[in-house]
């Protein structure tokens, strides 16, 4: 059995030999917007009827080669990665490379403006929940050390001393940011840099990081066993086991789980927030990405697949649990989708092989209902 590291460095495959800043984010996309839906319970049938929710229309997709798109800030701007190539490159192996550096993208204009420049390479920004600041890292392999970044001021506060996994982290108000550190506890950093700890898991090997609300969501150990944190009571409880992502819908009723059904198998279900099951949404070997938009009416994921007509980028409906594919060749996104404040644009970012080396690939596809 392949353990989560394994399968996500399968997965994402080529992305680690770009460059020691090619490193996982974990931007959940939407999870800014404010969405007044409540929870209800989804029965799926099947249905030999032409559906009435086939509301899914493709308009467009727009590539922009040579930058990984992560993040939204407005309906307009874009948080992007991408080699800077105005500072002096470093010589590695022969070949020249220059460090990945944070900027701001106006998909209107197509223009670029440094959020962060630096001669190390920089990565896996994290918004905040009112885009006043950015937590990133400044990435060695798999680990390294987080930064906040005010966003108007321009100034930089160490996020602690500690270094933790790069694509791990979640913002748990507009001034806090948590992760986890190498020990597994998860550390909880102000924008004023102060630090404390949250939880001892007692476990190193912790990932998916969310926040929703007063929970604090997360995984520990080869089991994929889910904890609730409850920041307001420092209770932490058991949810579920054999879980690989969690993601929470935006209005905290909610959970769409990817959890694994066999070694090659993983099912995208949504959850109540107990871990009771209540739609399948996808089945692949596996499933990446996974984002609600802002309203919470949709979910965006990616799809590995032996089979054309499963694999790809796929949208599904929350209400009817319905699915529609938007691309067959998206199968693999290199951090979560990001959904815009709007709801109809998706942002997706691919590590794309030619002549013979590896590089980002940004798309935003603009979809309408």
């Amino acid at each position: 059995m392949m353990n989560w590291k394994q399968a996500a460095l399968g997965t994402f495959g080529a992305i680690a030999l770009l460059t020691t800043a090619a490193c996982g984010g974990t931007t959940e996309p939407g999870s800014n917007a404010q969405g007044g839906k409540t929870g209800t319970d989804i029965t799926v049938k099947d249905n030999t009827n032409t559906s009435v929710y086939q509301s899914f229309k493709l308009e467009k997709i727009d590539k922009l080669p040579n930058m990984r798109g992560i993040a939204w800030l407005s309906d307009d701007w874009i948080v992007s990665d991408k080699e800077n190539k105005s500072l002096k490159p470093v010589t590695v192996e022969g070949e020249e490379r220059y460090p990945h550096n944070l900027y701001m993208y106006d998909l209107t204009k197509g223009t670029d403006t440094p959020l962060k420049e630096s001669e190390v390479s920089l990565g896996a920004p994290l918004v905040s929940p009112d885009g006043q600041y950015l937590f990133y890292r400044e990435p060695e392999e798999s680990t390294g050390k987080g930064y906040i970044l005010n966003l108007h001021s321009g100034e930089t506060t160490p996020a602690g001393k500690e270094d933790g996994f790069i694509q791990e982290g979640a913002w748990l108000d507009n001034e806090h940011v948590v992760f986890p550190n190498m020990k597994g506890d998860l550390i909880s950093a102000s924008v004023d840099g102060t630090t404390k700890v949250l939880v001892e898991t007692g476990n190193f090997n912790v990932r998916s990081i969310k926040v929703s609300g007063n929970m604090l969501y997360y995984i520990t150990g080869e089991d994929g066993q889910l904890n609730a944190y409850d920041v307001k009571t420092g209770d932490v409880k058991q949810v579920l086991k054999s879980v690989e992502w969690v993601i929470p819908s935006n209005d905290g009723t909610r959970l769409a789980i990817v959890k694994r059904t066999a070694d090659t198998k993983r099912a995208l279900v949504l959850t109540d927030l107990e871990g009771n099951e209540k739609a399948t949404l996808a089945r692949g070997t596996q499933i990446f990405g996974t984002s609600w938009s802002g309203d919470d009416s949709k979910i965006a994921y990616t799809i590995n697949s032996e089979n054309d007509n499963e694999k790809g980028l796929f949208v599904s409906n929350t209400e009817s649990a319905e699915q529609f594919q938007i691309s067959a060749d998206m199968d693999n996104a290199s951090d979560p989708l990001a959904w815009s404040p709007e709801g109809n644009k998706i942002l997706l970012s691919q590590a794309v092989l030619e002549n013979e080396s590896y590089h980002f690939v940004t798309s935003v596809i603009t979809i309408s209902e």
